[in-house]
């Protein structure tokens, strides 16, 4: 079953964090050649205040089994009180556009490759965009539960 149109995958890096090491924690996170699969590790910059270069590294994953294949190991990855917390805030995590968004704290990920939800900005974004048919709020709220939902014992 589809359950998401595209998974985007993005994290910045500032002047002061280690890009390499943020580089290398996306490309963790999505455990798939990416030369082999045909995907690509975007690279973009953007200036931030004081005229600071922020790089914008990005993956965008659009196949079926490429995101059934990250959705598996993300899930992998999460603790059952994650995923209970995930679904307890589904309604927020949604936006009207039935896009939901989940944040990895960087810097444990990056050192320890070790899932931790966050808040804050310092993270890598993850952006689902449910496929939800008829596109409606509710239906994308169950497809969000039932993925993400722990399992029972």
């Amino acid at each position: 079953m589809k359950y998401f149109n595209n998974v985007a995958i993005s994290v910045f890096a500032k002047p002061e964090d280690d890009a390499e090491k943020l580089k290398q924690g996306i490309l963790a996170l999505v455990p798939l050649n990416l030369e082999q699969e045909k995907l690509e590790l975007q690279d973009q910059k953007a200036q931030g205040f004081n005229e600071r270069t922020i790089h914008i590294y990005s993956i965008l994953l659009e196949k079926e089994r490429h995101i059934n294949h990250f959705l598996e190991f993300l899930l992998s990855h999460l603790t059952h009180q994650q995923r209970h917390q995930l679904v307890r805030e589904a309604e927020t995590r949604l936006d009207m556009d039935l896009t939901f968004f989940v944040r990895i704290d960087k810097d444990i990920w990056a050192t320890e490759n070790s899932v931790m939800l966050t808040d804050s900005g310092n993270c890598y974004h993850l952006k689902f965009a449910v496929a939800a048919f008829p596109r409606k709020r509710d239906i994308a709220l169950g497809i969000v539960t039932n993925v993400f939902k722990p399992p029972t014992a």
